[in-house]
């Protein structure tokens, strides 16, 4: 039974997931522009998934139709918003929430505040379920049966589909034209769809090596999987007006490239789909580039391995469009943004984090349309909300408790330690409980980022 899992077994994978966000967090330091309240609506969000048992309420429902390991399966395909990075996103913002109340609740404690349980058996159960689910999918996604890409690779599809896509791969020799044009058309996507998700790189998603049979060249993709503001998600309504945003028509609905290189050094991928190359400028070491666009196939209709959604190929053509579309839609956006009140952009970026992956995964199931998923708008508006499942009141709470002020830690360190540090007194919207990620490694192991079970 989903959930069933020890107190041990479910400590270790909060201690392995903890190792690796602080590795992959010191890695990418804080970054966010003035656009959006990126930390603030993180932690808004992951408060809402944890505090509100908002995620695990979903996954109980989903869970009744589809197995995890079915969901995983199902997503061994070029072009699927489910994917490594998707799959660790959902252990990663539950346990990031999780790990806000339970500081919270120990900083209640200390003060002195009576009848506190710092983590209530309830809540334990919900992340054993949660937990377990997250171990289910990735062993079945990954082809080496791993539950992280711990080897740093990512690799999923299977030398047969990849082979099959031997001949649209085109050498492209010392074309230097094309190689710039490409460089220019993947900087324009990758712009415009981190704006298009509030500054998160969900619809951004890099994976490899992999290799044609009897080249040793490796062959790498990145994948820009949602160029198309307001899709109806199969026929659900994910916001009530968000349809206005980008009202330009997208050549294809998504690009996925595909690049064999010579001559690298490294090729590491992290659990976040991101790509560590040396040289990390390897323009020049690209042999072959192969483009696609993935239908879109309702994912309750998916079958793993035949029946996964066509994938068409596309000529250099494309790279022209792509261009003029990233930059028409990204101005579109820009201004549209500019009218947005400030609780509109935080909404906006939490409903990101909130909902679209449990989204995706109750389509799934086949019971989307089963949640209202306009909360978000709904809430910026002050309407009521159409949904149990989340209370308006307690993200109030939680917008004004994180936007009280910043944060001063009063932490420094050496290298990426001292920045973080800064950033954390820098930042609004941030929650104290990231000042553990700071801590000597020794202790990091005693008690890990993310707490083990607490009493």
């Amino acid at each position: 039974m989903l959930g069933d899992i020890s107190d041990e077994e479910t400590n270790e994978l909060i201690a392995l997931i903890s190792n690796i966000v602080i590795e992959n967090l010191l890695s990418r330091g804080m970054v966010e522009t003035k656009l959006f309240p990126v930390t603030h609506y993180i932690h808004v969000a992951c408060y809402i998934l944890y505090d509100q048992s908002y995620q695990y309420n979903i996954l109980k429902k989903i869970t009744s139709k589809i197995s995890p390991e079915d969901i995983a399966r199902r997503s061994k395909s070029l072009g699927l918003t489910m994917n490594q990075l998707a799959f660790f996103s959902l252990p990663m913002l539950y346990l990031h929430g999780r790990a806000q109340v339970i500081y919270d609740n120990i900083s209640k404690k200390k003060a002195g505040e009576p009848n506190i349980i710092v983590e209530p058996e309830t809540k334990k159960k919900e992340t054993k379920f949660v937990l377990d689910f997250w171990k289910r999918l990735t062993p079945n996604y990954l082809n080496n049966g791993e539950l992280t890409a711990k080897d740093k690779k990512i690799q999923f599809l299977s030398d047969g589909y990849i082979n099959n896509l031997k001949d649209q791969m085109i050498p492209i020799g010392d074309n230097k034209d094309l190689i710039n044009k490409l460089k220019k058309t993947m900087a324009h996507l990758t712009i415009y769809s981190f704006l298009l998700q509030g500054e998160c790189r969900l619809a951004i998603y890099e994976h490899g090596p992999y290799y044609f049979e009897g080249n040793p060249e490796p062959l790498i993709f990145k994948e820009f999987l949602e160029l198309k503001a307001g899709d109806d998600m199969y026929g659900i309504k994910m916001s009530e007006r968000i349809s206005n945003i980008i009202t330009k028509p997208t050549p294809v609905p998504n690009v996925i490239f595909g690049m064999t290189l010579k001559d690298m050094n490294k090729l590491e991928f992290n659990d976040w789909g991101t790509l560590f190359a040396d040289p990390a400028e390897f323009s020049s070491n690209i042999t072959s580039i192969g483009i696609w666009t993935k239908e879109r196939k309702h994912p309750k209709d998916l079958r793993y391995p035949d029946n996964m959604g066509d994938l068409k190929p596309l000529s250099f053509d494309i790279l022209d469009d792509l261009i003029k579309f990233t930059n028409n839609a990204t101005k579109e956006f820009y201004f549209n943004l500019s009218k947005w009140s400030a609780i509109r952009k935080l909404m906006y970026g939490a409903n990101i984090y909130v909902n679209k992956l449990l989204s995706v995964l109750s389509l799934y199931a086949g019971i989307g349309s089963d949640f209202d998923w306009t909360w978000a708008d709904n809430y910026d508006l002050d309407k009521p909300f159409k949904t149990d499942l989340v209370d308006k009141e307690k993200i109030k709470f939680y917008i004004e408790k994180l936007g009280r002020k910043p944060i001063k830690s009063g932490l420094s360190g050496e290298g990426q330690m001292k920045i973080f540090a800064e950033g954390l007194q820098k930042y609004e919207g941030i929650h104290p409980f990231l000042s553990r990620m700071l801590r000597r490694r020794k202790m990091q192991k005693i008690d890990p980022f993310y707490y083990y079970l607490q009493d």
